[in-house]
């Protein structure tokens, strides 16, 4: 009888150690699996003609090699998988919204004065700025990235200045995080001509916002860092700007974009080109159409010669969010950025 009780109790022990190691190597693959998941939140993903950035099987945005003459990111997908930006002239025939200035396309960046050369509008005797390689992409738990190379030449294909730059897309589904940066220098390193960048307002870090969310005869508003708002923040300096509204015309809930420039980016005390009819832009280098508004100013000119064998590097953070930003959350989100270091080299 005692046998037989010690037979059974070595059986069940045996079976419970058993059990044991199944639970355990379930655990095992279950972690493994919810790492694998976790670790492919963020996708890059190549096609032909772009590069699609996800967050769980979700598009951000897409870096287009071309779009009219420069790559651009389009379109923008905000909290609520609402679209961010204008979708003409991507969408030639889009309804409910202005179709006037083409060269406005989603994000992109170009300037109007380049070695006498204009890249910010389209058409002849306009420059084109051509994507010329995808670097690499990567993605991660946290983020994805695309990291390109264009050339800014004349229509005539006589390249002078090379652009590097990367997009990376984080945050959340509330509250989505694009960081954009770029270094400009001389296509030709062993070049002895400096390059001549205008005193012009066009330009350079770009957004057009959803026809809805502008300020004229729409929902939308705008605030600086300074606390000005609307037609106020045009032509003044800020360290960041949100401009929010509907994103479509049956909107219940309000959206905003916000631009934040990096205390180490080129020409950050440059003046704000933001429209209340939908144009969103920050340029690092003009002047002289911003004097109006900033009388006290001691810098009259614009501008900027690049010397040979330098560079200019640029980093702006975009953040699409739901409802308008009020000074205390836009600070609160530059000193976060402010703390971030620059990736590219």
């Amino acid at each position: 009888m005692l046998v037989f009780l010690s037979v059974i109790r070595l059986n069940t022990l045996r079976s419970a150690v058993q059990a044991t190691k199944n639970a355990i190597a379930l655990g095992i693959m279950a972690s493994a699996l919810s790492i694998q998941s976790f670790s492919q939140e963020f996708q890059a993903k190549r096609e032909s003609d772009r590069v699609d950035l996800m967050q769980a099987g979700k598009l951000i945005t897409s870096y287009h090699f071309k779009s009219g003459t420069k790559p651009i990111l389009w379109p923008l997908m905000g909290p609520d998988n609402v679209r961010m930006s204008r979708e003409y002239p991507m969408v030639p025939d889009s309804t409910n919204e202005a179709h006037d200035h083409p060269h406005h396309r989603s994000l992109w960046m170009t300037f109007g004065e380049v070695n006498d050369v204009d890249f910010w509008a389209e058409g002849k005797n306009h420059g084109e700025v051509v994507h010329s390689e995808i670097v690499k992409t990567a993605q991660s738990a946290t983020s994805a990235s695309v990291e390109a190379r264009h050339l800014w030449q004349t229509l005539e294909a006589k390249p002078f200045l090379q652009e590097l730059c990367k997009y990376t897309v984080s945050g959340t589904p509330d509250e989505r995080i694009i960081d954009c940066e770029y270094i400009l220098k001389h296509v030709d390193p062993a070049s002895k001509e400096p390059i001549h960048f205008g005193d012009t307002k066009e330009g350079m870090f770009a957004i057009r916002v959803p026809e809805t969310m502008k300020v004229d005869k729409a929902s939308g508003h705008i605030l600086n860092s300074s606390g000005l708002t609307d037609g106020k923040t045009w032509g003044k300096p800020a360290d960041w700007v949100d401009y929010a509204g509907k994103a479509t015309i049956d909107a219940k809930q309000e959206h905003g974009i916000a631009i934040l420039i990096h205390p180490q980016s080129f020409g950050r005390t440059g003046y704000w080109h933001v429209r209340t009819y939908g144009l969103f832009a920050h340029n690092p280098i003009g002047v002289k159409h911003f004097l109006e508004v900033n009388p006290d100013t001691t810098k009259k000119e614009g501008g900027y010669m690049l010397p040979p064998g330098q560079s200019v590097h640029m980093l702006y953070r975009v953040v699409l969010h739901r409802n308008a930003w009020t000074q205390t959350v836009g600070d609160e989100h530059y000193q976060v950025f402010a703390k971030s270091s620059p990736q590219l080299k």
